[in-house]
């Protein structure tokens, strides 16, 4: 009996069952022949590794025009890589070039070296330079990259030898993996001083387009040597799957297995193969519903009020494309399952838009009821809160519920939330309770419905305008007040920012114009700190969400971002670049990727503030430019110390 073309549910290894990623497959080749190092991302199932495993396999080199016996393609899956060493990696990569040389003295050295065991990077180089003076080109192609980048024995000196290879022998590297080499360079901190990852360029893979969706469906559908589906078959499977490769090898198999291929059938035989697709496709879109934050699904039960950076993002998933100038799921059995997610989370709206939340709303977790959400970051959601008890609202912090499967998240959690609820100081968001319910970890915060710093200096940058000089000393001399009492009391905060910086007024100005406001919003607490202990909870953790990075890249101190030890002094750099911003109207820096940012903070001086604005008093050049000298001895002792040298200088 012939087995069943759509069979593939893992790494498609048969080049007859590989078809379409025509353009993708002709880029990759490009990079090959010139030597450029590539990086493959795409989602779950979206075919990443058959597409790698396409492209070394010798036939499909030689349709392409490639030699396979001068240029070796290298095919290697490094999900068993986790845990491995570097000589592991090494010995990996020589077995398979050893398997791919002819036969001959070059062969017989590379064999001598596996079996010498001596795999350090300079007896490696020297064997590869003979093997590049000999004529030969080769490509490594390395699949599932995350597990290599999650591995800790591979540090950032073996990333350099990587590059140097590269640079030096023209060795090309092709990697797939889930989420971008910089998100995860930028998330794995031991890489961070390593700019292996910037010699590559990103090729996105997502869904097929129409035509290479059909040709998968014709070409597979009549390679056994029955009859090819008939168009209204092809219609039927893009309408369960969409162009998404692995939804249509499952809407393919159950057509090929249900009786009358290549005619139309009865409305009884596609009612029955849907109910197979299905019993398999709906665990798949289950775990992709799991894998969104409750944002992203709110969104894509509410797609026509969907906002446009989330969407954005669910476009990159392949889980939403645009259809007649309007975003909608990928395809038809996926907007009935979301329809399913819209009625069992209680959250249809016949007419009104989303006005934000998830499926928290209206819960309770320990003493609090969720009223409604107030904003989201890369590792939780904070939403507003009301404790009866008391008669009051409150914010209540919900971490993600990934954290929970790590089984020292929790005490580290408890540690550090109890030492910053004994931080009492009027320019520090205080902490009420913490705890854990329902498998979510949270945290209770004072709440204060003003805007966040970054959305003041939106809003003024906006207008054309630049905060006043009294904003800006206000701000910093609070900000600075709360740091110091941090630091006084063991506390380093790792993430200064204005996203981490509350106010209690909308307009300054025009609160200040009441001299009874004026004096509460400056004495008793305009500006207050959030977020404090977060990233050092975080610390130690395995981190697989998307944007998630141990402090942010625009305002990190070059000491953090090389991964030393972070100190007092790291929080002061930080509050330099926030003053900076509020000052100049910009960043200090600013690059194309968040490792350049970062490089930029490593070695790079920023524009001198009076150049930027003119009319800046040149003192401020001198204040800033101690407290974000690269050398945390170089900057002020105290946070106090910088905000009092700035007000001397802007009065």
């Amino acid at each position: 009996m012939k087995r069943n073309p759509f069979y593939n549910r893992q790494r498609i290894t048969d080049a007859a069952s590989f078809i379409g990623r025509k353009s993708e497959i002709e880029t990759l080749y490009s990079a090959v022949v010139t030597r450029q190092c590539r990086s493959l991302v795409g989602e779950r199932k979206m075919g990443k590794s058959s597409l790698l495993t396409h492209i070394s396999n010798p036939n499909t080199m030689r349709e392409y025009g490639l030699d396979p016996d001068r240029q070796l393609l290298l095919y290697f899956d490094l999900e068993g890589m986790a845990s491995a060493t570097v000589e592991d990696f090494w010995l990996e990569i020589l077995e398979a070039i050893y398997d791919r040389m002819p036969e001959g003295e070059l062969a017989e050295s590379v064999h001598k070296l596996v079996s010498s065991g001596d795999v350090r990077f300079m007896a490696v180089r020297r064997l590869l330079r003979r093997i590049r003076d000999a004529g030969f080109d080769l490509v490594l192609c390395l699949d599932e990259f995350e597990s290599l980048a999650r591995n800790s024995r591979f540090e950032p000196d073996f990333y350099g030898e990587l590059r140097s290879l590269a640079g030096e022998l023209g060795l090309v590297y092709i990697t797939a993996s889930k989420r971008s080499l910089y998100e995860l360079t930028y998330e794995h901190t031991d890489t961070l001083s390593s700019p292996f990852f910037n010699i590559f360029s990103e090729l996105p893979l997502g869904s097929l387009d129409d035509d290479e969706a059909n040709a998968l469906l014709t070409t597979l559908s009549a390679s056994d040597g029955g009859p090819a589906f008939c168009a209204e078959e092809i219609a039927f499977a893009r309408e369960l799957a969409g162009g998404h490769p692995f939804f249509l090898q499952i809407a393919g198999f159950h057509l090929i297995e249900t009786p009358g291929r290549g005619t139309a059938r009865a409305n009884e035989g596609y009612a029955q193969i849907r109910k197979r697709y299905l019993a398999e496709a709906e665990d798949h879109y289950r775990y992709l519903w799991s894998q969104l934050s409750s944002t992203q699904q709110l969104a894509l039960i509410h797609l026509e009020d969907a906002p446009e950076p989330v969407l954005r993002i669910l476009r990159i998933k392949s889980l939403v494309e645009e259809r007649n100038n309007k975003p909608v799921p990928f395809c038809q059995t996926f907007a009935e399952f979301l329809q399913k997610q819209r009625t069992e989370q209680g959250t249809f709206q016949s007419t009104a838009a989303p006005t934000g939340g998830s499926d928290l709303i209206g819960r309770t977790l320990g003493n609090y009821r969720i009223v409604s959400p107030i904003g989201q970051g890369g590792m939780a959601e904070v939403f507003k809160g009301y404790q009866p008890t008391l008669d009051r609202y409150v914010a209540v912090k919900v971490l993600s519920p990934r954290f929970a499967a790590d089984p020292e998240f929790f005490e580290r959690f408890q540690r550090e939330a109890a030492a910053v609820a004994r931080l009492h100081h009027p320019n520090i968001v205080q902490v009420f309770d913490f705890g854990n319910a329902e498998s979510l970890t949270y945290m209770v915060m004072e709440y204060i419905p003003g805007p966040t710093l970054k959305e003041r200096i939106r809003t003024v940058r906006g207008l054309g305008q630049q905060m006043s000089h009294r904003e800006v000393v206000v701000v910093t001399q609070q900000i600075a007040s709360a740091l110091d009492h941090a630091h006084a009391n063991g506390l380093v905060h790792r993430d200064v920012k204005p996203a981490n910086i509350l106010l209690r007024a909308t307009d300054f100005e025009q609160a200040t114009l009441t001299p009874s406001t004026s004096t509460q919003l400056v004495q008793n607490g305009y500006a207050v700190l959030t977020d404090f202990g977060v990233v050092k909870m975080l610390e130690g953790l395995k981190f697989t969400a998307t944007g998630m990075t141990m402090g942010t890249p625009d305002y990190m101190s070059p000491e953090q971002a090389r991964g030393e030890d972070v100190t007092s002094s790291s929080d002061i750099y930080a509050l330099a670049v926030v003053v900076y911003e509020m000052l100049v109207g910009q960043l200090p820096f600013y690059a194309d990727t968040p490792l350049a940012v970062l490089l930029k903070h490593m070695n790079d001086m920023p524009p001198k503030p009076h150049t930027v604005l003119p009319e800046l008093p040149i003192g401020v050049d001198l204040v800033l430019g101690r407290a974000l000298a690269k050398t945390p001895a170089e900057r002020y002792a105290t946070a106090s110390d910088f905000s009092n040298a700035l007000e001397v200088v802007l009065s």
